[in-house]
């Protein structure tokens, strides 16, 4: 019977240390692209209908201030050029600070990075309420699921 070369065995093996290697960095960089939650989180500002910043509490003493974009909605931009795109905005954004006044934390569920522009995404509750979903029953937001948002549409004046 012939065995195995001492030299195949060391690359097998040097293969099989490698790959374990990186399957393990690998579970410890994706590790950290989303957290469960729930994290406790203190309302700084209502910046417009889909989007806060916090002061977050991961760990006990510690605090992360961060915009938060609410995962599943899309509310009127107060950019827009058109007027009644900004009223409708101004109007989610009030929704929005009305659904999270008088917690004195909410928590962010699911949270995940991404291309938010250095936001956050996330599930937001406030007491046992879902605030996203508040926000599309209260009508001020539309379902988005990622991709090209819907353009304003107004008047030919842009008014």
């Amino acid at each position: 019977m012939r065995f195995p070369s001492p030299i195949l065995f060391a690359v097998v093996a040097s293969i099989g240390h490698t790959l374990a290697a990186s399957n393990t960095a690998w579970a410890v960089e994706n590790q950290w692209r989303s957290i469960p939650g729930p994290v406790s989180v203190q309302v700084i500002r209502i910046i417009d209908g889909d989007t806060l910043e916090v002061d977050a509490h991961p760990w006990p003493g510690h605090a992360v201030r961060v915009s938060v974009r609410l995962r599943g909605i899309d509310t009127p931009e107060r950019r827009s050029r058109c007027s009644t795109e900004r009223l409708a905005a101004d109007h989610a954004r009030n929704e929005l600070e009305r659904l999270v006044s008088g917690f004195p934390t909410v928590e962010l569920i699911n949270v995940s990075g991404g291309k938010y522009y250095g936001r956050v995404l996330a599930d937001l509750k406030a007491g046992t309420r879902d605030v996203a979903a508040a926000m599309l029953e209260s009508g001020l937001a539309r379902p988005y699921q990622g991709g090209k948002r819907l353009k304003a549409v107004c008047g030919t004046s842009g008014k």
